[in-house]
């Protein structure tokens, strides 16, 4: 019962999704909060990588600004992001811009800001 139920979810947010094929016309609100999920996951996992974080890490942005540019559907989203590694309880504070399109993938220009708490001893150097 719980797998049909699962898979009646699934079908009902693809077929939501599913709209326009023309990238000039408005998306729906649906699709939009998939494409902010999936653009906020995007710019954590490029800023892993970028900055070489530890994938055990949380990420919490309190101060994201999207700004529309271009067609619908695609925006800029200025972001203040505050890492901390579960290991050491460093917390680092990054701030950029993610650039979301609608037929290209998730960008991120990003830099670090300062460190704001300091781990249990574990000196990192950081080039600006």
């Amino acid at each position: 019962m719980k797998r049909t139920v699962l898979a009646l979810t699934v079908l009902a947010v693809a077929l939501a999704g599913c709209g326009p094929a023309d990238p000039n016309q408005p998306e729906s609100k649906m699709m939009t909060g998939l494409r902010a999920i999936f653009a906020f996951k995007a710019c954590v996992g490029e800023l892993e990588d970028r900055f070489d974080l530890k994938s055990g890490s949380s990420v919490n942005s309190n101060d994201m600004d999207p700004q529309p540019t271009g067609r619908p559907g695609e925006w800029d989203v200025k972001f203040t992001a505050d890492v901390t590694e579960k290991g050491t309880g460093r917390i680092t504070r990054y701030k950029g811009v993610c650039h979301v399109r609608r037929d290209k993938p998730t960008t991120l220009d990003a830099t670090f800001v300062k460190e704001v708490h300091a781990g249990d001893g574990v000196v990192r150097r950081l080039t600006p």
